[in-house]
């Protein structure tokens, strides 16, 4: 019977328990837990122990130690190794617990639990090793890789497996890639963990199909959810934000970020809408959370800045990146989005008048709140539909407006006809909200 089990994400962002252990001992291999808390240390022995138990030959372990640790030989007592590990593991927690020891617990809250399919999830592990052993070194490691798979534990395989193929290096095509992420999702990893390291032959970032690829909003409606309230000033400052929303995270083609923005904001810059309606536009997107203004920065001097953030990292990919004309709108939607604008107009525009001051008689919410929609149809009509119906829903987020079933199940198909990420309109903060 399958059992629910902590969702790994909840602790680590990366790599954990012996897979790094593996990769950052280095020679010596000395049995000491890294630096970290109590959390790292379980993982580690919990890992540890999984190896011990499956009772697999010494020499399996050595195998899949040496390929994991890029050549390096852990000699050929590694269920010993292994053993002082978690005595080393166990002490780290001891030590913690009896406050001895100064790790801090990152996460608060309960943590998220993931439910795994273990024989079919070691199926699914074994067929990606069977599918790259003749690139790994060694005829024998894909066997050992599979056998920690199969006898000790599908997840540590995996982790042990990624290890491999990252230090090999093997070249890894986009859809392999893909199964892999599917893969650490059902053991609840962060995208990062798969990601990081993994030589992914990957199309060029200006491939109109790619946005499929991201999991949410992209471009400048997410560059302005980065902004919303004042949250973000905690958080990061301006640059940072900019370039957050420019950067590239595990699942997108790297480029495709930054290419995205790009796009959005030369429409915007060289569209015949003007500097005080993209000011407008800025505003309602953000609840007002920041105004270039403050600093004396125009509509579309804010959009040039953007603009030479998301240059410099396409042009860190591609040094010979030059700008080009964006690319048309998708005006053929145009009419479909103006239907949903017209629809949920009424309701948009109440939740800007009773935000942030809900009940107040007086508050310059009241005046923004006519002008939220005007800007927004001219988005639509002027610049490009996709990027309104996006500016649309980063509204609906900021000022948390109720989303019957209907709008929900309509938005869902024409995010679909845009081309959206699956999480996309998914993401809305309360989709089947009363009105």
């Amino acid at each position: 019977m399958e059992e629910p089990r902590e969702a790994r994400f909840w602790r680590f962002e990366e790599d954990f328990g012996i897979s790094l252990l593996i990769a950052t001992l280095g020679t010596g291999l000395t049995p000491v837990v890294p630096d970290g808390d109590a959390d790292d240390a379980r993982v580690l022995r919990d890992d540890a122990r999984l190896l011990l138990d499956s009772r697999l030959p010494a020499e399996t372990l050595r195998t899949v130690w040496r390929a994991a640790a890029a050549g390096q030989d852990p000699g050929p007592d590694v269920p010993g190794l292994l053993r002082r590990i978690v005595e080393s593991a166990e002490d780290r927690i001891a030590r913690e617990a009896a406050g001895l020891s100064s790790g801090d617990t990152f996460f608060d809250g309960t943590p998220p639990m993931v439910t795994v399919d273990e024989p079919a999830m070691r199926k699914a592990v074994c067929a990606e090793v069977r599918a790259v052993a003749h690139q790994l070194t060694g005829s024998d490691v894909g066997a050992a890789l599979e056998r920690v798979a199969a006898e000790a534990d599908a997840d540590l395989g995996f982790r042990l497996f990624l290890r491999v193929v990252k230090e090999t290096p093997v070249a890894v095509t986009m859809e392999r890639y893909d199964r892999y992420l599917t893969i650490g999702e059902a053991f609840g990893y962060p995208g990062r963990l798969v990601h990081d390291g993994l030589d992914v032959r990957w199309p060029r970032f200006d491939d109109a199909s790619l946005r499929r690829r991201f999991y949410w909003d992209f471009g400048f409606s997410y560059l302005a959810g980065r902004f919303h309230g004042d949250l973000w000033q905690h958080s990061y400052t301006v640059d940072e934000g900019i370039r957050g929303a420019a950067s590239d995270y595990a699942g997108p083609v790297p480029g495709s970020s930054a290419y995205a923005l790009l796009g959005d904001t030369l429409r915007l810059s060289r569209s015949p809408m003007s500097d005080d309606a993209l000011t407008e536009l800025w505003q309602a997107a953000t609840g007002y959370g920041y105004d270039p203004q403050d600093e004396g920065v125009g509509a579309r001097q804010w959009l040039h800045r953007t603009a030479e953030v998301c240059i410099e990292r396409l042009r860190e990919i591609d040094p010979g990146f030059t700008i080009g004309a964006p690319s048309p709108g998708h005006f053929e939607a145009l009419n479909a989005v103006r239907r949903e604008l017209r629809e949920i107009a009424p309701v948009l525009t109440r939740a800007v008048h009773d935000s942030p001051w809900y009940g107040a008689t007086t508050s310059p919410w009241f005046a923004r709140s006519g002008t939220v929609v005007p800007t927004l149809e001219q988005v639509v009509d002027q610049v490009d539909p996709d990027l309104g119906f996006r500016l649309l829903l980063t509204c609906v987020r900021a000022y948390d407006v109720p989303v019957t079933d209907e709008q929900y199940a309509r938005w869902t198909a024409l995010g679909d006809r845009f081309g959206y990420g699956r999480r996309h309109v998914a993401d809305l903060a309360d989709p089947h909200a009363e009105r």
